[in-house]
């Protein structure tokens, strides 16, 4: 009479033991999708200087193993006059509305997904900054501190360095620009030239380009590219070629 209960308890203790031992399955096998994250470049690791430097400190990454590297996105804009990024009535209309769109999804405390920020650079005409003669993942490198220099030297061609280490001059990433040696240098071609859609074309004698980095990795699940939210680094003077 007494070994009723004990069975009924003993029943429970081995269903509670089957529950725990399967319960771990159900994550394995029910097909519960990870969650995929990139932080987003703080605005305080960006410390612009004026409009002919910015000094980027790069969070390291080795805590998201679907990390790839680092991105800029970079467009040209032409001024009539000269535009100080502090001073926004001194914007163009096209850098004024890019800036404010995108800012809705580089705001760190804004509610807009990051998961589309590639298209929304491309459907603005922003394209990915090049180094001359440097991949992104030797400049882009995690943990380390970008420098980007736009000289005021007539001639001298805007460049990045990692500090005590690798250097290399900018590029633009366009198919066939002009001029065609890709330089970040302000000239009649460049400002004019039919080919270069990453240049906002208006009349003026000035050039300046806007700039952001954000972070990307990839989905082995989906096969889809992973972003994190952008980051402004700066508005820059570009040099005058001749």
């Amino acid at each position: 009479m007494n070994q009723l209960p004990f069975r009924r308890m003993k029943s429970r203790i081995h269903a509670g033991c089957f529950f725990l031992l399967f319960f771990p399955c159900l994550f394995l096998f029910c097909g519960i999708e990870e969650y995929y994250y990139l932080p987003q470049v703080p605005e305080s690791n960006v410390v612009p200087t004026f409009n002919t430097e910015a000094a980027i400190d790069l969070p390291s990454m080795t805590q998201y193993y679907y990390f790839t590297n680092y991105i800029i996105y970079y467009r040209i804009y032409i001024s009539e006059q000269e535009m100080d990024f502090d001073n926004p009535s001194s914007y163009t209309a096209d850098f004024k509305n890019d800036y404010n769109l995108i800012r809705q999804y580089a705001d760190p405390a804004g509610s807009s997904s990051s998961a589309s920020i590639d298209q929304i650079f491309k459907n603005r005409n922003y394209h990915e900054l090049r180094f001359q003669g440097k991949s992104l993942q030797s400049m882009l490198v995690p943990g380390s501190t970008l420098k980007i220099i736009f000289p005021t030297g007539l001639g001298d061609s805007p460049y990045a360095f990692i500090i005590t280490d690798s250097h290399a001059n900018l590029n633009r990433s366009i198919t066939d620009p002009q001029p065609s040696d890709r330089l970040f240098l302000n000239s009649v071609e460049l400002r004019t030239g039919a080919r270069n859609a990453d240049v906002a074309k208006r009349a003026g004698s000035y050039a300046y380009v806007s700039m952001y980095i954000a972070a990307t990795g990839f989905d082995s699940n989906n096969f889809r590219a992973v972003f994190s939210k952008p980051t402004h680094i700066n508005l820059f003077k570009l040099p005058d070629r001749y």
